[in-house]
């Protein structure tokens, strides 16, 4: 994953140093002319289209339903609603020029694992949802300049698995490959093209990229690729311009883009004039390429967020342009990645895209996540992470694909399978089969926001303090042990684990109780912990099989070197 970032929890800050220095260094380096792609293209395709139907058609397609476009499967004429998981592997590689770098892995020869991948689409089906989304990596992806049979031989694979567990594929990349492609992208490098925009304004660069994705997708098809098993063909992860790169920053003269206009450097209107234009013909022209291939095909592409008008991302010299896309392009459907806990609210995020309650085309979150420096817990970021969901129904979205199902390899953000699942839980079909609504689940903190009572507290440090989610705050009762704090959870419930965020200054020896009692009948022990604390420590009580009426929960000290505090008291639900 490319977030970094923290107070903006930005897209793709790793891949723009990775990726971007591979496009400067290729573009500036070793992508020399090329021929121009045009007249090999338009020779090929009467033979790709001949041969499109070799494995039936596209399941997934895209319907109005009384003027507001929705997904349905061809196959039974219902609604789809697509739920799922980035499935992501994250390796060691190498790019075109030999630098090592760390980067999407999961079809890489040597790297792939069949085994893995059954196991996590079983569990995937099993949980109700029904697509996944997976990257192709630029730098594995060929070899010796054809594309790799290995690799394909795995896309294919994947695609198989996924079906038989009915999961739909979206296919996405960050950048065209190298090779030949690299060859007919440098055409129109460097002066006048560099950066992202040698891809999206450069004639040679629309050139590639169509080339590109025709090419492969026919690779794959030959392969025995089965169509029904696609959900769409995602042209990029994040399509973005680079602010700092030609033409962008330049201050004068005039450039003529792929689209065959010519636009003045010298006026700011132009240049967004020449990125909404020229961002929808690479799209439109692309989209007709695949289209060719057969007219059932769904073609998409994703954005991070623009700068505004709501204030985001500052000092970023990447540009998102979101809403000619959405308004005015020919894709079949927009992907639109937004994170909760960041600078930005949900409907400011959304107002930044440009949605505008627009219909006339489904929008998906292709990405949304929970980063652990704005959520201390798998519970409060299942919790967070639920309510988006919710909430973006209400703004207009038709799908979400969380980030990630899986992936340890990034370990500041949680994954569904996170500390017991709890985020799968949270999400999954199968528990809470309408997304717009609300529902329990195992692991939701039940403490959250309830009553809490104690033996004593500082007037800036009250009871509730422990159960308001935020690990910055705390109860804090201005004194030593014994001392004691008790929460209401307003009904009985079934427990499975009490978690307790650590407030303690200095560090030492410490003995804590854990006291349960229902709504009827008196109190009884849940256990105890007798060990050395220290602040932000958390200690864990949990039980496999659950307590049962659990209404009120206390927690005792009676032995601690400092003021008897606690940053965050949960409760979870079994």
């Amino acid at each position: 994953m490319k977030h970094a970032a923290k107070d903006g929890r930005w897209r793709n800050a790793r891949l723009l140093v990775v990726v971007g220095a591979l496009v400067i260094a290729a573009v500036a380096g070793r992508w020399g002319p090329g021929a121009r792609a045009d007249a090999v293209f338009r020779a090929r395709l009467p033979l790709i289209v001949k041969n499109h139907d070799r494995q039936g058609n596209y399941r997934i397609g895209v319907r109005q339903v009384g003027g507001v476009a929705e997904f349905w499967n061809r196959a039974t004429g219902a609604r789809f609603v697509p739920r799922g998981n980035n499935y992501i592997r994250l390796g060691p590689q190498q790019d075109e020029w030999g630098q090592p770098l760390f980067y999407h892995s999961v079809f890489d020869p040597g790297a792939y694992n069949a085994v893995q991948i059954e196991a996590a689409f079983a569990r995937m089906q099993e949980d109700g949802y029904n697509v996944v989304r997976v990257f192709w990596s630029h730098n594995t992806i060929m070899k010796a300049g054809q594309f790799d049979p290995a690799y394909v031989a795995n896309v294919v694979d994947l695609a198989r698995r996924a079906s038989a567990h009915g999961l739909y594929v979206l296919f996405t990349m960050d950048w065209t490959p190298g090779g030949k492609y690299g060859e007919i992208m440098g055409h129109d490098c460097c002066d006048n093209f560099n950066g992202t925009n040698l891809t999206y304004l450069a004639p040679s660069g629309l050139e590639a990229t169509r080339a590109f994705f025709v090419d492969y997708i026919r690779a794959l098809l030959a392969a025995g690729l089965p169509k029904d098993a696609v959900w769409a063909w995602e042209l990029r992860n994040e399509l973005f311009f680079d602010g700092d790169q030609p033409p962008l920053s330049f201050n004068s003269g005039m450039v003529t883009t792929a689209n065959g206009k010519t636009y003045d450097m010298a006026s700011g209107s132009a240049k967004q004039q020449m990125l909404e234009e020229g961002l929808v013909y690479w799209l439109d022209s692309i989209r007709a390429a695949i289209r060719a291939l057969d007219p059932t095909a769904l073609v998409t592409v994703g954005f991070f967020q623009p700068h505004g008008p709501n204030p985001s991302r500052i000092g970023d010299p990447r540009i998102s342009v979101t809403r000619p896309a959405i308004w005015s392009s020919q894709a079949d459907f927009i992907d639109l990645h937004a994170y909760p806990g960041g600078e930005l609210t949900l409907p400011q995020l959304l107002e930044n895209f440009g949605l505008d309650g627009y219909q006339a085309k489904p929008v998906v979150m292709g990405e949304y996540g929970a980063f652990r420096d704005a959520y201390w817990s798998t519970a409060v970021a299942a919790q967070a992470l639920q309510d988006w969901q919710v909430a973006s129904c209400a703004l207009g979205l038709d799908g979400w694909l969380l980030w990630t199902w899986d992936a340890e390899e990034q370990p500041e953000i949680w994954n569904a399978l996170s500390d017991n699942d709890a985020i799968d839980h949270a999400l999954a079909p199968g528990v809470r089969p309408d997304p717009c609504a609300a529902g329990a689940f195992s692991g939701r903190n039940l403490a959250a926001g309830r009553p809490a009572t104690a033996s004593k507290s500082l007037g800036s440090n009250p009871p509730g303090l422990a159960v308001d989610g935020d690990p910055l705050t705390n109860w804090s009762a201005g004194d030593g042990p014994t001392q004691w704090i008790r929460i209401d959870l307003g009904a009985d419930y079934t427990v499975g684990e009490i978690r307790l965020l650590v407030s303690q200054y200095p560090g030492g020896p410490t003995y804590h109780g854990i006291w349960a009692q229902g709504t009827v009948g008196t109190e009884w022990g849940l256990g105890a912990a007798n060990m050395s604390t220290e602040d932000g420590q958390v200690i864990s009580f949990a039980n496999p099989s659950g307590w049962t009426q659990v209404r009120y929960i206390r927690v005792e000290t009676t032995a601690s070197p400092s003021w008897v505090a606690w940053f965050e008291i949960e409760v979870l639900a079994k």
